[in-house]
């Protein structure tokens, strides 16, 4: 399974500890050198910086073969740019975005996504964690945007669509 990660869903599940769902879930992850650069600036926080500096085998940093459209370039950052044009270029399986603009370009383009609430839905559903919602609290107390309608509807896909 190919699946690349935008910077957001890494750096979050790494704050909070739950990294390592990311290689249970799908083996490899894969990010463009843009995304690299975003966990490793000197902005994000330490723990992130920590774990880029030695990162673990299931990471996989790629360049890309061609350079972004020019939509994507004028659109979004360098990290979300260059997942989503990484993820055309190999033909991803899915993506891994939250933020709604970067999203809605790769939606765009028919590229599958995955977003935070998703990785946690799936690890819940498949017992790899016992309490999303509590992560999920962490996450947003760490500065994880979500809002509140996004997090009943979560709420409700884990008694249906997740429900182990």
């Amino acid at each position: 399974m190919l699946v690349v990660s935008n910077t957001s869903p890494l750096c979050y599940l790494i704050i909070v500890g739950y990294d390592e769902l990311l290689a249970k879930l799908f083996g490899e992850i894969l990010i463009p050198t843009g995304v690299a650069q975003e966990l490793a600036d000197p902005g994000a926080p330490f723990v992130v910086r920590r774990w880029m500096a030695q990162p673990p085998v299931w990471l996989r940093i790629v360049h890309l073969q061609s350079l972004p459209d020019t939509e994507l370039i004028s659109s979004l950052d360098s990290g979300e740019c260059e997942a989503i044009h990484l993820s055309i270029e190999i033909k991803a399986d899915f993506l891994l975005m939250d933020e709604r603009k970067g999203r809605s370009m790769a939606q765009a383009r028919g590229i599958p996504l995955l977003g935070a609430l998703g990785i946690l839905g799936t690890s819940y559903q498949r017992a790899l964690i016992d309490q999303p919602l509590k992560i999920l609290e962490d996450m947003r107390q760490r500065g994880f945007r979500v809002s509140s309608d996004l997090v009943a509807k979560f709420e409700t896909l884990l008694r249906t669509q997740y429900a182990r």
